[in-house]
């Protein structure tokens, strides 16, 4: 098993930093290329959602990131002292309605859950925590 962690500043300039850290978890790993968009995705979207929604009004949020592989498993997990969200609560969107009748957000969360295998959310000890697996070896969704 190999395991990786990394705590940031809820502040966009380190979007670039969790990047570097996430790529250089896979090629330590040796996990296949192909492999990586849905985590890339998730970092961003879920770090970018403890920026602008879990901090207002709170300059002290952090956002810790551990990435774990297991076999064929990678497992991302995210705990932040931002606002308590559970993004699994929010609608899933109406994908099938036109962009213009459409509001704005949502879809991010929605990718997640459509491409990672399983994503679970826990408020502990006054932290979000959401969790993300993959399987790399299953089939694309």
């Amino acid at each position: 098993m190999s395991e990786s962690r990394t705590e940031v500043g809820a502040d966009a300039a380190a979007l670039a930093p969790l990047q570097s850290f996430l790529l250089e978890f896979w090629s330590n790993c040796q996990l296949p290329p192909a492999t990586l968009f849905p985590f890339e995705l998730a970092l961003e979207e879920v770090f970018m959602n403890v920026v602008m929604h879990g901090s207002r009004d709170r300059p002290d949020v952090r956002a810790e990131f551990t990435l774990r592989h297991e076999d064929s498993w990678v497992e991302l997990t995210i705990r932040d002292n931002g606002a308590p969200f559970d993004p699994l609560a929010a609608p899933e969107p109406d994908v099938t309605a036109p962009l213009e009748d459409r509001p704005i957000g949502g879809l991010g969360v929605h990718l997640i859950r459509t491409l990672m295998d399983a994503v679970s959310y826990a408020l502990v000890d006054g932290r979000n925590v959401l969790v993300l697996r993959k399987h790399l070896d299953a089939e694309p969704n």
